[in-house]
């Protein structure tokens, strides 16, 4: 998840304020409020400065304390100036479009995204003829990544070419692994997440007309992040993962969280964060182990997943037994199992289920109107529907998806095709709406609200949901505030402290007039420490073998084409261009 400015529009008026130069020595003391746990918007209160210039201050703490050791003392004081507030708005509701889209950002669409929100906001402005222009320009864009954290965007796409290619290597890489490793389907499992708006209907339905020209924010806007996984055999399926943007809704208050069928989590936003999916995987583990155990087979997994921001390196640490391969991002659509038709044949199910609730409950004498209960429609009886929608996925299903990832050890099922299925589910779902009285609904209609992707909101949505969010996290501050940031060892500290321990230890044995002591303490210390060795270990040969990585794919750009296998067999060890911290 990107790092985000504060969400509060900045006061004043639309211009640049004056500059302010912060020193070297008022930098380290709002570092030193950070590590004592202490809130930005109390240091913000405390300083006067905004909080989207405390966090940029937090990120580079580490710079700025070697820069103090260095005594570059005048580099160190940055010029902060004031943005038209209109930008820094446009910036924060972009920031969200882009977290929600996850992949397949370029330079143009968020430049086509950022023009269409300025022109509403400038639109909307009480003067608008005092709001600065902008343009979108590459200079813009840059400093935007660097802003909000989204350094992993390219200002081009990825060639058509070049993903078609690296679709067709990795599967051959991944079948090799297997073979040489001996793990079978039942071992082998992929992860993924999609956002669903839970209360959203086909849009001729007249409760979609009717939401649209109510007052009020719009329920059909609500979203939750659903994470599904499950195994290449088909024969297991985790327990779904929701993240809500409340942590203690009315609707789920005082029930036990473990009855629901589902993993309940929250974030601010409703997405997926590193934090929630570092949580999820080890309470995953267990249940992993405890299904090889039943199955007779040695606990070893491997998990493939996509390289999402909210998908960290330090998931692959967790557990030894399981490997993960993150794939390249421009491979995910193409050959992700989950992404072959389980998600679509997912999200079909739930709206089936969802117009058979509706109907069952407008049925007969006496019953409620369709508004009724849309009305009372809420968070948990959309779980309910989401784990009666993963268990309407079948093992045939599941199996039958990894066609295109392990093609020579899937068998392919006769007479069943997650693309056939799903036109069956769409066209009950349709005649489903007629039942419950939405004569107007159309397949076009079930297509269209099954097939949007779910980031096609407005500026005006997106304010909304912005401002729900926020109201809901002050009224559960005390109780549910938002979790820090997952901890992290980084490599070269984590380097120094081995070095200084072992020097140490060093000191003892040739100081100590006993030898046989010193020799027991120093073995100790040195075999308590070997998992941090072995961290080391790993972390520097990934960290070489990313350096190989890039110098082969620019010879395959620049030079004579490497071996499609040596390159190939990098990128599945290391598919992030992230060295590993």
């Amino acid at each position: 998840m990107s790092k985000r400015p504060g969400s509060k529009l900045p006061g004043g008026g639309g211009g640049a304020g004056k500059r302010k130069a912060l020193s070297i020595k008022e930098k380290l003391d709002i570092i030193k409020r950070f590590e004592g746990n202490e809130r930005t918007c109390d240091i913000s209160r405390a300083t006067g400065l905004k909080e989207s210039t405390l966090r940029t201050i937090r990120d580079n703490a580490v710079k700025i304390k070697e820069t103090s050791r260095t005594g570059t003392g005048t580099s160190a004081a940055k010029s902060i100036r004031g943005r038209p507030r209109e930008i820094e708005e446009m910036e924060r509701l972009l920031s969200l479009w882009m977290e929600g889209k996850r992949s397949g950002t370029t330079f143009l669409t968020a430049k086509g995204k950022a023009l269409s929100i300025y022109a509403d906001l400038k639109r909307k402005s009480s003067n608008p003829g005092e709001v600065a222009p902008f343009r979108a320009s590459c200079g813009w864009f840059s400093g935007f990544k660097h802003r909000y954290n989204f350094q992993s965007l390219q200002l081009l796409g990825e060639a058509a070419s070049a993903q078609l290619k690296a679709a067709k290597e990795l599967p051959a890489l991944i079948q090799k692994l297997v073979k040489e490793e001996g793990y079978t389907l039942d071992q082998i499992f992929n992860f993924d997440e999609t956002g669903l708006y839970y209360k959203r209907m086909p849009r001729r339905t007249y409760i979609s007309r009717a939401e649209k020209h109510g007052p009020g924010p719009k329920a059909a806007k609500d979203r939750v992040t659903v994470l599904l996984g499950a195994n290449a055999s088909g024969d297991l399926k985790l327990k779904p993962v929701v993240v809500y943007r409340s942590a203690n809704p009315q609707a789920l208050r005082g029930i036990v969280r473990a009855s629901l069928g589902v993993h309940y989590r929250y974030s601010k936003k409703g997405w997926m964060t590193a934090q929630v999916c570092i949580d999820i995987f080890a309470e995953f583990f267990p249940v992993l182990e405890d299904y090889c155990k039943k199955k007779n087979l040695a606990f070893k997994i491997l998990i493939i997943i996509d390289n999402a921001p909210s998908h960290p390196l330090t998931i692959a640490e967790l557990n030894p037994n399981v490997k993960f391969i993150f794939l390249p991002p421009e491979t995910t659509s193409l050959i992700q199992p989950l992404g072959q038709g389980v998600i679509a044949l997912f999200k079909a199910y739930y709206l089936r289920r969802t117009f058979k609730m509706l109907l069952s409950a407008t049925g007969g004498e006496n019953a409620e109107t369709v508004i009724e209960f849309w009305k009372r429609f809420n968070i948990k009886m959309a779980i309910d529907i989401i784990v009666e929608a993963w268990n309407d996925v079948t093992r045939e299903c599941l199996h039958r998806v990894w066609k295109k990832m392990l093609p020579d050890l899937i068998h392919d099922f006769k007479g069943f095709e997650p693309s056939e299925q799903l036109k069956k589910i769409k066209a009950s779902c349709v005649d489903l709406a007629k039942q419950v009285g939405f004569e107007g609904v159309k397949k076009k209609d079930v297509d269209e609200l099954l097939e949007a992707p779910p980031d096609r909101l407005s500026s005006e949505d997106m304010r909304q949901l912005a401002a729900e969010g926020q109201a809901e996290a002050e009224d559960e501050d005390e109780e549910d505030s938002p979790k820090a940031a997952p901890r992290q060892l980084d490599t070269v500290q984590l380097s120094d402290v081995l070095g200084v321990i072992e020097k140490q230890l060093q000191w003892l044995e040739d100081n100590d007039y006993n030898a046989e002591r010193s020799r027991i303490v120093a073995r100790g210390i040195r075999t308590n420490l070997e998992p941090y060795r072995h961290l080391q270990y790993e972390r520097r040969r990934l960290a070489k073998q990313q350096k190989s990585y890039v110098y082969l794919k620019r010879r395959e750009i620049n030079g004579p084409s490497t071996s499609g296998s040596a390159a190939s067999h990098l990128a599945l060890d290391t598919p992030r261009s992230v060295t590993p911290q």
